[in-house]
């Protein structure tokens, strides 16, 4: 799987989880200050990556990406 592909699967699971329009979200977007920082949410996110990817992410690391590129960089290096 690519980057890109990993990337764009992260927009979706971050809209679904947040409740934003995934058209707002790039590689770019700060997690913590554009999408938010309630732990429900993180938590929801992390179990699509964790379901997807096979990773697991603990919820006090999650916080510790600032953009959505950094998950998808931690995701790769993962896998």
């Amino acid at each position: 799987m690519s980057r890109d592909e990993i990337i764009a699967s992260l927009i979706e699971f971050a809209a679904m989880a947040f409740g934003k329009d995934a058209s707002g979200i790039t590689e770019n977007t700060k997690i913590s200050e554009e999408l938010g920082v309630a732990s429900m949410q993180r938590v929801a996110m992390s179990a699509s990556i964790e379901n997807e990817y096979d990773v697991m992410i603990p919820v006090a690391r999650f916080g510790k990406f600032e953009t959505i590129g950094d998950l998808a960089d931690f995701i790769m290096d993962e896998m």
